[in-house]
């Protein structure tokens, strides 16, 4: 069996469609099966190991462009964008002809590129659904209407979560199937796990980039609302890339305005998250809407608590009280409330934690995922 990968068009590997690939086919090639990847951003490196696998780079455009604009320099770069897509498909299938793959699997929702040059060679096409799009990245698809035709025809699409099958299920004739997302588990499961509340300071850590989608100004405010009340003995580690400049810095602004940088520290550019992770008590997810919520299983393999937002993906992996917490998305009380509920019931957060750590290893296995989707292949295969 072969398969060809479309990569969507992202500006780092580290975003959770992104190694989600990776994850997906690294586990292919030890199976067995040949990869090949369309990589549409030829200045993104992927840092892929396997005998199998190999890397094409064929640029071509993000479809995708920010919700409000409807300037008419945007409708040009829209244009510029399908011309130059068209140059990208006519470089794909010649690439297609000579590989010859069984099946091509298009990773998240991007581009046409993929699912044309696979309509017109009559390969079987899988999609892989893993954006909301307007609720997890405030953008929306210049050619919406098209992509969404090529979904219709498309031979399976897959949904990471509820919130996704639920959102594209209204947009689609053809039925969405459910298949969350796995992790290599032992890259996160922490040795020497220190005990929740044993550091003198609860730490708290927030991960992912910096954007107002993730939510870390609540929880910023939500860590001046806990000092307020008395509780000193807390540092929150807001890390990630900042892509969202004026956001970091309306976020930097608040924190020097409210004294509170002995309470909470920004670092850009994180290097090893495992070693962050193994010195905190408790992962936050803030985000408005997750599609899925890869950080969220990342902390509970970690064996810390996990707090999340009480939408989208992030909802669906965490039971309240059972494998982590749920506060009110966009509350900041709600969330400082939930913080210091945790801290006040040591003893409970112990069982959550163990229950998040086992509930992550039992469900969340690229092995068993993986093993899915060839299930998914093996009667397309001509």
């Amino acid at each position: 069996m072969k398969v060809c990968f479309f990569a969507h068009n992202s500006g780092s590997y580290k975003n959770g469609a992104t190694l989600s690939l990776i994850n997906i086919v690294e586990e292919l090639d030890k199976q067995g099966i040949e990869v090949v990847i369309i990589l549409p951003n030829k200045s993104v490196k992927y840092p892929i190991q396997g005998q199998n696998i190999k890397m094409i780079k064929v640029p071509s455009f993000s479809m995708r462009t920010r919700l409000e604009d409807y300037s008419l320099l945007n409708k040009l770069k829209e244009l510029i964008k399908i011309i130059y897509n068209r140059f990208s498909i006519k470089k794909v299938l010649k690439i297609l002809r000579e590989e010859k793959p069984d099946i091509i699997h298009i990773n998240g929702i991007d581009s046409e590129v993929g699912a044309k040059a696979a309509t017109k060679l009559g390969i079987p096409y899988v999609w892989h659904v893993r954006q909301l799009l307007k609720e997890d990245f405030s953008v929306r698809l210049h050619n919406e209407k098209e992509i969404i035709e090529l979904l219709n025809k498309s031979d399976y699409n897959i949904a990471i979560s509820k919130t996704v099958k639920e959102k594209f299920d209204n947009l689609l004739n053809n039925d969405l199937l459910l298949m969350y997302n796995g992790i290599p588990l032992e890259n996160y499961i922490i040795k020497d796990k220190p005990s929740f509340l044993s550091n003198e300071k609860v730490k708290i850590l927030l991960p992912g980039r910096i954007v107002a989608e993730k939510g870390q100004l609540d929880a910023v405010k939500a860590i001046e609302q806990l000092v307020n009340s008395g509780i000193n003995n807390i540092h929150l580690i807001i890390a990630g890339n900042i892509q969202d400049m004026n956001y970091a810095n309306t976020i930097k602004e608040y924190i020097e305005r409210n004294n509170l940088n002995n309470y909470i520290e920004l670092v850009d550019h994180v290097n090893d998250l495992k070693k962050l992770r193994k010195q905190c008590d408790i992962g936050l997810i803030c985000s408005k809407k997750e599609a899925f919520g890869r950080v969220t299983i990342e902390t509970m393999t970690s064996k810390m608590l996990v707090i999340g937002a009480n939408t989208g993906g992030t909802a669906e992996i965490i039971n309240d009280n059972i494998n982590g917490l749920l506060y009110q998305e966009g509350d900041y009380k709600s969330l400082a409330n939930t913080i210091k509920y945790a801290i006040d019931n040591e003893d409970k957060m112990h069982v959550v934690i163990n229950n998040g750590y086992v509930d992550a290893i039992n469900n969340y296995s690229i092995t068993s995922v993986v093993d899915k989707i060839i299930k998914l292949y093996q009667p397309l295969i001509k």
